[in-house]
């Protein structure tokens, strides 16, 4: 049977030539690892009745943000400049390269979903827990659009044109030497960084916040709240990770609906929102100098594409 290579969405910004993975702050139902720097803060202070949180996950601001999501608001920078890269490699080997052919997509701006997922009902009402549109090869194929594969690609340009491109063309399934890791004279300041440390500092203030004893019992009475509903859930996350099957179910959607009023009834995600906080402030502060040399270097990451757009490669 022939193998069909489907080519993921890029999972990072394809800039001076390299996939650049930036820390995204990554949780899990873990607790901090006693390591962790987040381990042995005390519980922040809040406010006893915490502002609701807003509805629209892109509307979510924590302290970490502007560490995190480097690149936010840059990606059509980073994209063209890295589409203009790739181009200018191509034509050395011989072939050429518009932006689009890539079957994978570039990364785009996207608001990652608060730990607590979903918090817009007119959301979950449409869409259930997999909004429309969000970019994700699953909601390509739900909207009954076709899943880009490198076999397609193969067929619209051939075989050598995929391996200039990635280093590889099936049936292979890696490689090296392709375009995308053509590159221009790197940005020491900001290779010889920690690039993860924003994402790692953010990941751990959500494995504390989903201990902290404020969230602890927030989350005790949605999920209170949703069992009165008919849904059996103990935290926000497990709904939001279940498998849902396609096209969207009647369940999912009821679930999604459920889940909001609870949150707005119990005020779980302003009370979230609030203790996550607390935690990201006090490890941004602790963490401040390294922070701040890290935003300023990727400064010079920008002002480098910008000069790549500026010269065209």
């Amino acid at each position: 049977m022939k193998k069909s290579f489907v080519f993921a969405p890029l999972l990072g910004v394809i800039l001076l030539g390299a996939i650049l993975l930036l820390g995204t702050g990554c949780s899990s139902d873990k607790p901090a690892a006693p390591g962790d720097a987040a381990a042995t803060l005390p519980e922040p202070t809040v406010p006893a009745s915490p502002a609701p949180a807003p509805a629209a996950a892109d509307a979510v601001h924590l302290p970490l943000d502007p560490y995190v999501r480097l690149a936010a608001g840059r990606q059509d920078t980073l994209t063209k400049a890295g589409d203009i890269l790739t181009a200018k490699c191509m034509r050395g080997k011989g072939f050429d390269y518009v932006s689009g052919d890539n079957p994978g997509g570039s990364a785009k701006d996207v608001a990652p979903l608060p730990d607590y997922g979903v918090n817009d009902l007119k959301q979950a009402r449409e869409s259930g827990y997999t909004p429309p549109g969000s970019g994700t090869l699953q909601s390509l194929a739900e909207q009954g659009g076709k899943v880009p594969t490198l076999d397609d690609a193969v067929q619209k340009h051939g075989a050598a044109w995929v391996k200039a491109l990635y280093g590889f063309a099936p049936p292979e399934t890696n490689g090296t030497g392709g375009c995308f890791e053509a590159s221009i004279p790197p940005v020491p300041e900001y290779d010889k960084l920690d690039k993860e440390l924003a994402g790692r500092l953010a990941g751990q203030a959500a494995d504390r916040t989903r201990g902290d004893s404020r969230v602890v019992a927030v989350t005790a009475a949605w999920s209170g709240c949703m069992g009165e509903s008919g849904f059996q859930y103990k935290s926000p996350l497990e709904p939001r990770q279940q498998k849902w099957p396609t096209p969207r179910s009647s369940t999912e959607i009821a679930t999604a609906v459920a889940d909001v009023m609870c949150k707005q009834h119990t005020n779980l995600p302003g009370i979230w929102l609030a203790v996550e906080s607390g935690y990201q402030q006090a490890l941004l502060d602790q963490n401040a100098p390294a922070l701040n040399q890290l935003r300023d270097a990727w400064q010079l990451v920008i002002k480098q594409a910008e000069q790549v757009i500026a010269n065209g490669g």
